[in-house]
């Protein structure tokens, strides 16, 4: 039985008509940001990045649910580039009830290294989601705070 490598088609996602770009207005592309299509969702994360307000950041922090790891981790981020103005928001991310927006928020919050994280980051190493726990050790590792285990 011959193994043909273009027969795994079904992992590569279809390549859409049209992709979003700077021309998009913001709400059309938060709404890409829920595209079945995974090109479609990641690119609308990063141009939307570009963008300012609320519903930008509430927008990003949602896409840290999707089901595909690239569209997250592009989320995180692009969250993290905001900077410490969005920390409160991060904060309040580490409480959501989806882990992945948990696990995606103590990741920001590693790469923000604000002191105001360290408390809360400790409080995430007991979540029940052992994802969430690692990535909490591990940012509160590069902030310094713990050291690695030896």
């Amino acid at each position: 039985m011959e193994m043909n490598p273009d027969k795994n088609q079904g992992d590569e996602p279809e390549v859409p008509e049209v992709l979003p770009d700077e021309s998009w207005p913001t709400d059309r592309l938060i709404e890409a940001t829920r595209d079945r299509n995974m090109l479609v969702r990641s690119n609308a994360v990063s141009v939307l990045a570009a963008r300012d307000g609320p519903e930008v950041v509430e927008a990003l922090i949602e896409a840290m649910r999707d089901e595909d790891y690239v569209v997250r981790s592009n989320a995180m981020v692009k969250l993290s580039e905001r900077g410490t103005a969005i920390l409160d928001r991060i904060l309040q991310a580490l409480d959501d009830p989806d882990e992945n927006i948990r696990a995606g928020a103590a990741w920001v919050l590693g790469e923000l290294k604000d002191p105001r994280a360290i408390e809360p980051l400790q409080n995430a190493m007991n979540d029940e989601n052992m994802i969430v726990r690692i990535q909490a050790r591990a940012s509160l590792m590069a902030m310094g705070v713990i050291g690695q285990k030896k």
